[in-house]
């Protein structure tokens, strides 16, 4: 993993074989990213995306052992139990233009994965297991009607 900080922003290249969830986990442990908004683009050789059936409260993981194009990743970084949490969505297209996409949870980049990390300052963000649906939500307060 390379990257660079501007005050505000990482920019992130990740190489061949480099996983990504693991990679932003470490960084934001090492750099103190307390909250963050993710987007990148690259390839990827293995893949595992899931899609969360609210009715089991489970996840239905599916691995894709291939080439694909990382068309677009979109996440965030927050906390939860000391702990960073990468939560990332992805759309992948193979070699005949298909199109897949879900959660993601976890990648092997191929060639690059190059992503943007806008970092959010003040308090970090945190998640909370909500009761109803067992996702782990962002814990916002609410805000005030207008």
């Amino acid at each position: 993993m390379n990257y660079i900080f501007d005050g505000y922003n990482y920019t992130v290249t990740l190489e061949r074989g480099e996983p990504l969830i693991a990679s932003l986990k470490q960084l934001a442990k090492d750099k103190n990213v307390k909250a963050a908004w993710i987007n990148g683009l690259g390839g990827s050789q293995r893949l595992e995306l899931g899609f969360y059936n609210l009715q089991t409260k489970e996840y239905q993981w599916k691995r894709f052992d291939q080439f694909l194009e990382i068309t677009s990743i979109q996440g965030n970084v927050a906390w939860q139990d000391n702990e960073p949490i990468i939560h990332t969505h992805g759309t992948f297209s193979d070699g005949n233009f298909n199109t897949i996409g879900g959660h993601i949870k976890e990648l092997e980049v191929s060639g690059t994965c190059e992503l943007h990390l806008h970092t959010i300052f003040g308090d970090a963000l945190k998640r909370s297991t909500d009761p109803t649906s067992g996702l782990h939500l962002l814990d916002l307060p609410h805000s005030p009607q207008d």
